[in-house]
């Protein structure tokens, strides 16, 4: 049985059936500094589900309690959220860690201290990933972090926005379920109706056909709605041949074979 309100959604993903292909997704979760009850419930399913998340951890405030968190969570994978989460921004103007008014060398330092921070915490589960915080990377900034080593980036919206990121690869978050002026769940009919906007732009060539969903959690600020509407989604997505959820080097391509993108099994 479907869910209560997952009806709009099902119908999506029968027509990419229909049409032979699967909607790849993938999941991100920022602001992690230290080890929460509620980091530990999203891990839990995480777990539950078999999906993998990519969590975004701020190197500058990240608590070394956190590395025994992650170290017992084969699918958490850690991303990179800036340096320490400051607005740079000029005035007036949106908030910005990477850009704004600091001289691009002062970002780039802060960026390969991080860097170096998460490494030292996390070992191999660190993934050489940029995610910008506010969803905000300028030209300058995104354009050197290939030199600076690392892999990909990630923002918000279209990848192909993403310009001047030569040398990186680019997956971005798609949906964001809070309505931030409130901070509260912006609720299922309303954030259901993004997500099947997005497919439909994939499955009719719109937009990017292969550009996999991404789906943008923020664990600390979830209300009870919030973590309801994800058991429900994750379950409902986990049990469709249409949907693969992608883990994060998936994701970004990191590894160096080929990635069969068939359907797995729950």
């Amino acid at each position: 049985m479907t869910a209560p309100g997952f009806e709009a959604l099902g119908r999506e993903l029968d027509l990419w059936l229909e049409a032979g292909r699967v909607a790849l997704f993938w999941w991100r979760d920022d602001d992690a500094v230290a080890p929460t009850p509620a980091l530990a419930r999203l891990l839990d399913m995480s777990n539950e589900f078999g999906i993998e998340i990519g969590v975004a951890v701020i190197p500058a405030f990240a608590e070394d309690a956190l590395r025994e968190t992650l170290a017992r969570r084969p699918l958490a994978s850690v991303l990179q959220h800036g340096y320490a989460h400051k607005n740079h921004g000029r005035p007036g103007a949106p908030a910005v860690e990477l850009g704004g008014e600091r001289e691009l060398a002062q970002i780039l330092a802060e960026i390969s201290a991080g860097r170096r921070r998460l490494e030292a915490l996390f070992g191999y589960r660190y993934k050489p990933i940029v995610v910008a915080p506010w969803n905000r990377i300028e030209r300058p900034v995104l354009g050197s972090l290939a030199a600076l080593g690392f892999s990909g980036a990630s923002a918000f919206g279209p990848r192909a926005a993403m310009q001047g990121s030569d040398g990186l690869i680019v997956e971005n978050i798609h949906v964001d379920p809070i309505r931030w002026r409130e901070r509260r769940f912006k609720g299922t009919k309303k954030t259901l109706s993004g997500i099947i906007g997005e497919l439909a732009a994939r499955r009719t060539g719109a937009t990017d056909a292969d550009e996999p969903l991404g789906l943008l959690t923020h664990h600390l600020d979830h209300d009870l709605e919030l973590w309801e509407f994800l058991e429900r989604f994750f379950a409902f997505t986990r049990t469709r041949d249409a949907v693969r959820w992608l883990s994060i080097d998936e994701a970004f391509s990191l590894r160096a074979s080929a990635v069969s993108l068939a359907k797995t099994s729950p």
